[in-house]
């Protein structure tokens, strides 16, 4: 499988160049806005972030086909005449991806250049301040104390910033690490991505820590998570368990009773859902004790959402988080929330859909560093 990301304006411009580069039977598997840069948000211009995946083969064909007509371009040998069917679709994606660009340029050319007021009062400085803490009172209120403490009068950088949450939130359970056991169970709401995550996870304990795996899903309400779940353990040669009612656990675990580890995905919940939670703790509690419960939030969400979901998901009893989506995160203030509010400890965090890449344990160095990066500087 072949995945490639395109930042473009619109659509058609992802269309376009995703036919030229991966064929006509290329398919999009996402897309979201983006603000490439990494400096002051206001001075960043929307932009469309579409990925995109087409099988091995049919990628090697398009470049053949691409490779040919390279050929003919830059050879003095005057082509021959009556063109093949290859070279005719390598014609067509060739002439759509130049008009598409000619549109593009054409756009850019009536529209008016966009001017950002500078702010008349505040300082760079005082800009970035703002950006980092956003309106996280409380976080702020503690950096000043900090910051007046250590007598700092000049920048704010990614050091600072990690001796400041080091100082200030050393024994927060935020920073204290989790290890994998060997059942692990993954809840959490609909969207935050439980099921790549899922795979991402089975993938790393397989191929970087030499462990077998074992998948059981309980997603019965969504069909094509189970299936993906399923396609998953098909390319990692490993076994995928599927339950409809709690009273099955039992069997498929001792089904999987050789595998070093279990990973469990669930129904996915709203925290207004007070059933569907019900309905997971009924299957949980044909579980044995001895497990690791993950609650999987996403970075992007808003505050007040995360905070609903870690409030409600309680009931449900998680040890540990594992955090999706930093990749689309546009500001930190989940990151200081969780610092105030939360009381477990992070396992993981993924940044990203590529399996199994995208994710890594979470400590307060990698965290805390990739997101200053993907916020403030390339």
């Amino acid at each position: 499988m072949i995945i490639k990301k395109y930042v473009v304006n619109d659509m058609k411009e992802a269309l376009v160049r995703a036919k030229y580069e991966l064929g006509k039977e290329a398919i999009i598997v996402s897309q979201k806005t983006v603000r490439p840069g990494k400096w002051y948000q206001i001075f960043r211009k929307k932009m469309l972030e579409v990925t995109v995946a087409c099988e091995d083969k049919v990628h090697d064909q398009v470049k053949k086909e691409k490779e040919d007509l390279s050929k003919i371009l830059f050879t003095h040998e005057k082509p021959k005449i009556g063109k093949t069917k290859e070279r005719e679709t390598s014609d067509a994606l060739l002439l759509e991806a130049q008009r598409a660009l000619k549109d593009s340029q054409g756009k850019k050319s009536i529209q008016k250049p966009f001017v950002a007021e500078k702010p008349q009062e505040d300082s760079p400085k005082q800009d970035l301040l703002k950006e980092v803490f956003g309106h996280q009172e409380a976080s702020r209120k503690k950096w000043e104390v900090y910051a007046e403490k250590n007598l700092l009068k000049e920048k704010l950088d990614e050091h600072t910033l990690k001796d400041f949450v080091k100082q200030v939130y050393g024994d927060n359970a935020f920073l204290r690490e989790k290890k994998l056991g060997r059942i692990n169970v993954l809840i959490g709401p609909t969207g935050v991505g439980k099921t790549t995550t899922i795979a991402k996870m089975a993938s790393k304990a397989l191929l970087e820590e030499d462990l077998s795996v074992g998948l059981i899903t309980i997603d019965t309400y969504r069909i094509a998570a189970v299936e993906q779940l399923k396609k998953y353990a098909e390319i990692l040669n490993i076994p995928c368990e599927t339950i409809g009612e709690p009273g099955e656990l039992q069997e498929k675990l001792e089904k999987l009773k050789d595998c070093d580890v279990i990973l469990v995905d669930t129904i996915g919940a709203s925290p207004k859902d007070t059933d569907r939670i019900e309905d997971i703790k009924s299957y949980l509690d044909e579980l044995p004790r001895e497990r690791n419960t993950y609650l999987a939030i996403s970075m992007s969400q808003d505050v007040d959402t995360n905070h609903r979901i870690l409030k409600k998901y309680q009931e449900l009893n998680y040890q540990g988080l594992i955090l999706t989506k930093f990749d689309e995160v546009e500001n930190l203030n989940n990151f200081w929330h969780l610092l105030e509010k939360n009381v477990v400890p992070i396992q993981y965090y993924c940044y990203g859909q590529a399996v199994p890449e995208d994710i890594k344990e979470a400590s307060l160095d990698n965290v805390l560093g990739f997101l200053w990066k993907e916020l403030y500087y390339d």
